[in-house]
């Protein structure tokens, strides 16, 4: 008999943003944790996904945890996430992919995105696009992973 793992969080977390698609992007949005909001940006639209699959903190790889609560901004999102290679984002389902912005500033991120695996994001891209899903574009140039996602989403432990 084949044992199937339960899902995990990522998997909640993808299927969350994904009822999202088709919204319109509006840059600050903002509302209470745990709704489903009727615009986006970036970095809220993660922020809610990761609290609508269970997660409370986000731990880098210090060890440093930051409560979901405070997990806003793109810039503070790459900061307080574990950092990846670009490449095993992009094929990491779960795994947070950034864009720089035109900032003359060193890793001065501008975007937040999600990545779907095989080369797929869904992310609030801006006004004229909304929320989508997108092939990963080569704006997308830094990846992290919020170790909480990959638990099982019903046991709490792989």
């Amino acid at each position: 008999m084949a044992w199937d793992p339960p899902p995990t969080k990522a998997a909640q977390f993808e299927i969350w943003l994904l009822k999202e698609v088709g919204k319109p992007f509006v840059y600050g949005s903002e509302g209470p944790l745990g709704t489903s909001l009727k615009t986006w940006d970036c970095s809220e639209l993660v922020q809610h996904g990761l609290g609508a699959s269970d997660i409370t903190i986000i731990t880098n790889e210090k060890g440093v945890a930051t409560g979901i609560d405070a997990f806003d901004g793109a810039w503070f999102q790459y900061q307080q996430s574990k950092k990846i290679p670009i490449e095993d984002g992009i094929r990491l389902p779960g795994a947070l992919l950034f864009a720089m912005n035109n900032s003359s500033r060193p890793y001065s991120i501008g975007h937040v995105a999600v990545s779907l695996g095989n080369g797929y994001m869904i992310e609030a891209r801006g006004k004229k696009y909304g929320v989508v899903i997108s092939e990963v574009r080569r704006e997308i140039v830094l990846a992290t992973k919020v170790p909480e996602l990959y638990v099982s989403a019903i046991l709490g432990k792989v």
